[in-house]
């Protein structure tokens, strides 16, 4: 792997420090790090209790890490970006329609949240995140 095809050792601890209390399977981020390409980690214990993958890019503000986490439950994910200088920023993520006490709300608030997550399930699907 040349060193354009990696992320720089210093660039890939601060994703690592960053996202080290979000998640466990940040240990797991492989050394060298390729850019542009999908990586599934693992918790070093080996818990299934959440499933993350990762994709580092450079654009023209420098190299960025965008990971998508789920946990088991089916209920609970985080997507997001870490940026070389350790900022977090949350992206477009699903959501879960609530009830209402008025069925026209409800619906309306159903097709609402089908729309969301179908655009953010196309978006995870672009960047090879998608589970």
């Amino acid at each position: 792997m040349t060193s354009e095809d990696a992320v720089p050792g210093r660039v890939r601890d601060i994703f690592v420090t960053a996202l080290a209390p979000e998640t466990t399977h940040i240990a797991a981020l492989p050394d060298p790090l390729p850019v542009g390409t999908r990586i599934g980690l693992v918790a070093p214990d080996g818990s299934p209790r959440e499933r993350i993958r990762v994709r580092a890019e450079h654009d023209e503000t420098g190299y960025f890490l965008d990971y998508f986490q789920r946990s088991n439950d089916g209920e609970t994910s985080w997507h997001g970006r870490v940026r070389e200088d350790g900022s977090i920023t949350r992206l477009e993520n699903y959501e879960r329609r609530r009830i209402f006490d008025d069925p026209e709300q409800t619906r309306q608030e159903r097709e609402r949240v089908a729309a969301h997550n179908k655009r953010v399930k196309e978006i995870l699907q672009a960047k090879n995140l998608f589970f």
